[in-house]
């Protein structure tokens, strides 16, 4: 696209055409006026379509105020944590979130813009002190809310590698609530040192820390509460040095509490070789965009 196009070319070019060219003026007959010449009767202008604005849009965006209403929605913890908070209130995307979601130039700018859409989106609670698994159950909302609950995706079947097109409907997986306190606690038990392990409920707070792998083996001690009723850093950060592999695998992989939430696993059927199958939902390219 030239830069030298003007405003009224791109316009004009958009809708399929070029841009009128500024025509000579007529000549006038030797009288000073032109044939048919009549003068203006002032008797006041007819009103334009645009004189008021602001019943205009009050009509052309009718249908759309229902929409981008505010709502009230139950969050997974129910208030067992996040200082008690147990339902909040989104609205979708508007035009100025949508600027902010297409302003990202690099794949490092997307936490913080997520994080940013939906402080922006969200009542009832500030961003740092959702959990994680609420956090991540309210993004699956406002995608939906925003874009359409139909959210399509590609997965590949592990016996043929046939590529099959599926669509999601969001609203329709499965939400897991708390019922108590301790179902937002993963306590478990060890299998090499045999001590039981109580870890911290993860918060947005602690997203810096688990990007990586190797963050989150650095930073494994910190999510760590107790350890048979033992806490303190020295206590947690000795442990993890001292421990089996065995054992520091077991707590990496049970710091995130999948079985809240919305739960992401999606099963299909391939449509080549009739296997059954299951993929934890993807976030694709389309997640932020209308099918």
């Amino acid at each position: 696209m030239s830069e030298n196009k003007s405003i009224i070319d791109l316009a004009t070019a958009s809708m399929g055409g070029e841009a009128p060219k500024p025509s000579s003026p007529p000549s006038n007959p030797p009288g000073g006026h032109p044939e048919n010449f009549k003068p203006a009767q002032h008797r006041g202008a007819a009103p334009s379509d645009d004189s008021d604005p602001k019943n205009i849009l009050s009509e052309l965006l009718k249908n759309v105020q229902d929409k981008i209403a505010w709502v009230d929605l139950e969050l997974p913890s129910r208030g067992f944590s996040n200082q008690g908070v147990g339902t909040v209130q989104i609205r979708p995307f508007t035009f100025e979130d949508e600027k902010i979601l297409r302003g990202i130039t690099k794949v490092s700018e997307g936490s913080a813009v997520v994080s940013k859409l939906i402080s922006r989106c969200l009542k009832g609670i500030d961003y740092a002190d959702l959990l994680i698994v609420d956090k991540n159950y309210i993004l699956y909302k406002l995608r939906a809310m925003s874009y359409g609950e139909d959210y399509k995706i590609q997965a590949t079947c592990p016996e043929c590698d046939y590529e099959s097109h599926l669509t999601v409907g969001l609203n329709d997986l499965p939400v897991k609530y708390a019922e108590s306190l301790e179902d937002l606690q993963r306590k478990f038990t060890l299998p090499d040192s045999e001590v039981e392990v109580v870890l911290h409920t993860l918060t947005t707070k602690d997203e810096n820390l688990i990007e990586k792998t190797s963050q989150i083996t650095d930073n494994l001690w910190r999510f760590i509460k107790t350890i048979n009723g033992h806490s303190g850093r020295s206590v947690t950060q000795g442990f993890v040095a001292g421990t089996t592999a065995k054992d520091i695998s077991v707590i990496r992989n049970s710091i995130f509490n999948d079985d809240l939430g919305m739960q992401t696993l999606v099963n299909f059927v391939c449509r080549e070789c009739d296997n059954h199958s299951a993929l934890d939902l993807p976030i694709n390219e389309s997640f932020f965009d209308a099918n």
